[in-house]
């Protein structure tokens, strides 16, 4: 019967490639921005890619870019170019703001959303969508796997036991959640003990602390994006990209070069 052939083929094409995602070389918590760049660079270097997303959409917060005005603004348009997303100059009007000469550059929320979806997919990530991280996983020390369920499972509350990826390295891309940074915090209280949550909106220290802060912050674990603000109390930038797609490329660099050394 056509009905179960169609059936049988998503069955046996999602298992095969859940099956062989269940030890990677990184996984990536989150789509959004700075997780898909992260998985696009890490993947483009030859590494084996595990993207997780909770909601059915990827790209995190590029949708709605400013209340629900569907455009995004980067001060410097490289990653934007490689990716094939179209940028269109903004001249500022308040001097000193913008990139090295004052100019702002917008570009489409969708489209940027769906580039970055396809060229991390293209470039060998594997995304799992309606996937949820519920726990880490801590071996000697060492963050080594996340514990993952369904989202819907956990929407409706059911008592239904989870399962587990492994990876030799994790990003917490999270978002402005940092949520496996909260979960180590919660069991090692100890790791980072003055505590994490985002500053005010300041988008000039925010756009610069999310890429150079961005890196690992326990054996493991690296935060990129808006992780990497509330890990560390820096401000929010709102509907500014170019930070955190640029502190995804960074901490696909770092984890690229520590792996080549382990």
């Amino acid at each position: 019967m056509k009905e179960t052939e169609v059936t049988r083929a998503i069955v046996e094409a999602y298992t095969e490639s859940f099956l062989d995602s269940l030890q990677s070389d990184v996984i990536v918590a989150g789509a959004g921005p700075a997780g898909l760049a992260a998985a696009y660079y890490l993947a483009k270097a030859g590494l084996k890619t595990v993207v997780l997303e909770r909601k059915l959409s990827t790209g995190g917060g590029i949708w709605g870019g400013g209340t629900g005005h569907n455009i995004v603004v980067v001060e410097e348009t490289d990653i934007l170019e490689e990716f094939g997303v179209r940028t269109f100059e903004r001249p500022s009007a308040s001097p000193g703001t913008g990139g090295a000469d004052g100019t702002l550059y917008t570009a489409g929320s969708v489209e940027l959303a769906a580039a970055l979806t396809y060229r991390a997919e293209q470039a060998g990530a594997r995304i799992f969508n309606l996937t949820e991280v519920e726990d880490i996983v801590v071996k000697e020390d060492v963050l080594c796997g996340v514990v993952i369920n369904a989202t819907a499972i956990l929407m409706a509350g059911l008592h239904v036991d989870p399962v587990c990826l492994g990876a030799r390295k994790v990003v917490d891309a999270t978002g402005h959640a940092a949520e496996l940074v909260r979960m180590l915090r919660t069991k090692l209280p100890e790791v980072l003990p003055e505590g994490i949550g985002e500053g005010f909106m300041d988008v000039e220290p925010a756009e610069r602390g999310v890429v150079e802060r961005a890196g690992e912050v326990y054996a493991g674990l690296y935060v990129a994006g808006m992780s990497v603000c509330t890990t560390f109390g820096l401000p929010r930038m709102g509907p500014v990209f170019g930070g955190m797609l640029k502190s995804g490329r960074r901490v696909a660099g770092l984890i690229r070069d520590a792996l080549a050394e382990e």
